[in-house]
């Protein structure tokens, strides 16, 4: 497979961005402590390792069947078991403050560093495949964006159902007012 420049260079930060996210969730792993978010981070390596091995065999100059890159959807709830509605309002929560000093981290940190590091490799893969050429490469980058965004949104369900990610509701007047300032065009 050719690769210009961009694509290349592109691959290349997107491939040691998969490593250093599948390095990390080694260490999250080691020191999870809640079974449901364990079986979240587990399940989520593994389909980055997947992924990772995809991108490493195009480099390498292999190829790839787009149809066989590795696809994660997780569908609502997907890893609780149940269908999770967001839970949308504020809720008085303990204050958080960072630990400079810390030797370990904590659930809650550890869900936030996964969701950081997904939400970062969405928008990282979604410009890496809008620099591409190559329609293969394009497609598969935009595969590996969209499973970082189901990965992203999985935490993002865990941590909402725990509280940790909580979603501010804007008020009914000014939703209101937003909403009606657009119109659809007629006509077209």
């Amino acid at each position: 497979m050719k690769m210009g420049t961009h694509e290349a260079m592109e691959m290349h930060e997107v491939l040691s961005e998969s490593i250093c996210m599948i390095d990390h969730y080694a260490m999250y792993l080691s020191q999870c402590r809640d079974p449901e978010l364990r079986r979240i981070l587990e399940r989520q390596q593994r389909h980055m390792i997947d992924a990772y091995n995809t991108k490493v065999n195009v480099m390498q100059g292999q190829g790839i069947d787009v149809s066989r890159a590795p696809r994660l959807t997780m569908g609502a709830g997907a890893g609780m078991g149940m269908e999770h509605h967001p839970d949308y309002g504020m809720q008085q929560t303990s204050p958080v403050t960072p630990r400079p000093e810390a030797r370990s981290l904590d659930d809650r940190t550890i869900a936030k560093g996964a969701l950081m590091f997904h939400k970062c490799g969405a928008v990282h893969s979604t410009n890496a495949a809008l620099e591409c050429a190559n329609p293969q490469l394009r497609n598969l980058l935009a595969t590996s964006a969209r499973s970082c965004m189901e990965m992203a949104y999985e935490i993002f369900q865990y941590m909402n159902h725990k509280g940790w990610y909580q979603v501010p509701v804007m008020p009914e007047h000014t939703l209101s007012q937003m909403q009606q300032a657009y119109q659809p065009m007629i006509g077209h």
